[in-house]
């Protein structure tokens, strides 16, 4: 599970305002009575539980301060996110990003043979957005469909892809995903404060001295830990029968799956990641850089304390987007090219895991454009 000679040549993200805390403020008050089961509690003797999650001593010390900023904040950590305008059609977003990503790779649209969309939600029930994404790029002689794993689609796309092209199939492939937390989300649930919009995309295509190895595990037992459904909003008025249905999807925890779904997640990203790294040949000490989904401020510093990072390997842009599913991994990458910290050499490992459950890791090698 390992393609050489194939890299990711560019990367996009959807543009757009930052919006302040200052905008969440009702939602900061409305939770502080809120009992949440990411704040944790400490015990006597100083250990901290979170969700299922037992943290102490130094082996967990980064996961321990990032734990005690995030109780003292009634944003979690959360300093910007980006909302979706009402108006506007998560196609849209996908088509921006996408662009800017074929931009960045200086790759003409008429070079791609293949279009990978995810959308959290998309335009439609169905048919989904990949084609809508490729019309709005005027992207027609080329592959296109959906490759959805939730909040790590960007690894299994980034897999998808590196075997189209390895195999011939392909020059290029487009990679575009998006969310769009603020249409599901509860506002009486306190994950509320932390969630974001976004889209993001990345071009695939052959690039010299690069490659890309994956390792994938799959836990279907705690499949309903986290769901979109049709539910009524906390707080709702009681409805009367003459009155229309207040349902609306949601997003929903199942606060008995969760637990194993946070106490199982340490284990599974040491053998996703372990086995990735290993069959890319590469070590945990010679990367240059970690980027890993981001669903709470100090979910970065849990991972450095479980893989064993280096300080200043791992980056993230949770601060600057909040909790932005799939997209985060996406952005995280785009932003740390921006920062100067991908170049052609270096060494990066990518991680997430997604409801369903699933986890992925890709270990990349970049390449030459």
């Amino acid at each position: 599970m390992i393609a050489r000679d194939v890299g990711i040549l560019g990367t996009g993200i959807w543009e757009a305002p930052a919006v302040g805390n200052e905008a969440f403020a009702f939602l900061a008050e409305q939770h502080a009575a809120v009992k949440d089961p990411f704040r944790g509690a400490r015990d006597d003797d100083g250990a901290v539980h979170v969700a299922g999650m037992v943290f102490r001593g130094a082996d967990d010390a980064r996961t321990l301060a990032a734990l005690e900023r995030s109780f003292s904040d009634p944003f979690r950590g959360t300093r910007r996110r980006r909302i979706f305008p009402r108006e506007l059609r998560t196609s849209e977003a996908e088509i921006a990003a996408a662009r800017a990503a074929l931009a960045d790779a200086q790759i003409d649209p008429g070079e791609v043979d293949a279009v990978l969309v995810q959308s959290f939600l998309p335009d439609e029930m169905h048919p989904k957005n990949a084609a809508l994404v490729a019309q709005g790029l005027g992207i027609r002689k080329a592959a296109c469909f959906e490759v959805d794993s939730i909040c790590n689609s960007v690894v299994t796309q980034l897999s998808v892809a590196a075997a189209q092209v390895a195999a011939g199939f392909a020059r290029h492939v487009l990679c575009v995903q998006s969310v769009a937390y603020s249409r599901v989300t509860d506002p009486g649930a306190s994950s509320t404060v932390q969630e974001g919009d976004g889209a993001g995309a990345f071009v695939v295509g052959a690039s010299k001295g690069a490659s890309v190895a994956f390792s994938f595990r799959t836990d279907g037992r705690l499949h309903g830990a986290i769901r979109l459904g049709w539910d009524v909003p906390t707080g709702a008025p009681k409805r009367a029968y003459w009155e229309r249905s207040q349902e609306q999807l949601l997003i929903r925890f199942d606060p008995a799956l969760q637990p194993a779904v946070m106490g199982e997640l340490r284990q599974y990203a040491r053998e996703v990641c372990g086995e990735a790294l290993a069959r890319a040949e590469l070590t945990v000490e010679e990367l240059d850089l970690f980027v890993s989904h981001q669903p709470m401020s100090w979910y970065a510093a849990f991972m450095e304390d479980s893989l064993g990072l280096r300080d200043g390997v791992s980056f993230d842009t949770f601060e600057e987007y909040g909790s932005i599913n799939s997209v985060s991994l996406s952005a995280s990458l785009h932003h740390a090219r921006r920062a100067g910290r991908v170049r052609e050499g270096s060494r990066v490992l990518l991680f997430g895991p997604a409801a369903g459950y699933t986890y992925a890791a890709a270990a990349v090698r970049w390449g030459a454009r």
